[in-house]
């Protein structure tokens, strides 16, 4: 891949020789042709049709690579993740590939929640919203706080489905296990920042659940939500007053 041919021309016959290699069975071979073939690709431009070509010849043996174990399963997902930073129309109709199994190892999980949201779009956010809800009532608590953050980053990404994103928070927030309704507010805040003025109707909701949180991140941003919104919330300075009991207490970070 260090190589640098003279021209398009060059580049083009390069990449025919490499294709036959993306059906390789050694998963080092096939990301390695994968990794040339992305470097030529940039060189000869966007809109050729051999580009595009080698583009559709891409997504079958990335997808492929997925049903090999964990480790060469994670191998390809980071580079997945690099690729789709570069060229999200590789893999925009592969979206289930990367729905997450119940016995994936928490890394695979990860990357695949990191992925998901790369490669949400508007036409496939109902789909990622149910999978992620689904994956917020897991045992795993560490992947249920990235599930929960996940719809947010959704929401902030998909202006369109935002307000889907909101209410599905909001019913994440009625389960009232703690941890979810913690992670829940911190990714409302975002929202609320990214999109002012305009979802603060759930504010009452988010009231109601003051007494359950007792995490410094997500006492900030209550304490920036009542701030913000004060002239809409009756009892905003009841509210604050009962941040200040345990204040000394609080994690100076």
């Amino acid at each position: 891949s260090s190589f640098n041919p003279k021209d398009d021309r060059e580049a083009q016959s390069i990449c025919e020789r490499i294709t036959p290699r993306l059906a390789h069975a050694n998963a080092a071979v096939v990301l390695s042709a994968v990794k040339v073939l992305m470097k030529y690709m940039e060189m000869m431009g966007q809109d050729t049709d051999f580009v595009t070509n080698i583009s559709k010849k891409l997504s079958p043996p990335l997808v492929t690579l997925l049903s090999s174990e964990p480790e060469v399963q994670y191998v390809a997902l980071r580079n997945i993740n690099l690729i789709i930073q570069k060229r999200p129309d590789i893999l925009k109709q592969e979206m289930k590939v990367f729905f997450v199994k119940y016995n994936d190892p928490i890394y695979i999980k990860l990357e695949k929640l990191d992925i998901m949201i790369r490669l949400t779009s508007q036409a496939n956010i109902a789909q990622v919203l149910s999978e992620l809800k689904e994956y917020s009532t897991e045992v795993d608590v560490d992947f249920v706080r990235k599930s929960v953050r996940a719809i947010g980053r959704c929401a902030i990404k998909v202006e369109q489905s935002a307000e889907r994103c909101v209410s599905t928070l909001l019913d994440l927030i009625q389960t009232k296990v703690n941890y979810v309704v913690q992670e829940a507010v911190v990714v409302i805040k975002d929202i609320f920042r990214k999109y002012p003025n305009k979802y603060e109707s759930i504010i009452g909701t988010l009231c109601e659940n003051l007494d359950t949180l007792d995490e410094p991140e997500a006492r900030a941003s209550m304490i920036w939500i009542i701030g913000e919104y004060a002239e809409r919330i009756d009892n905003a300075d009841d509210l604050l007053e009962s941040f200040l009991d345990n204040f000394n207490d609080e994690n100076p970070q």
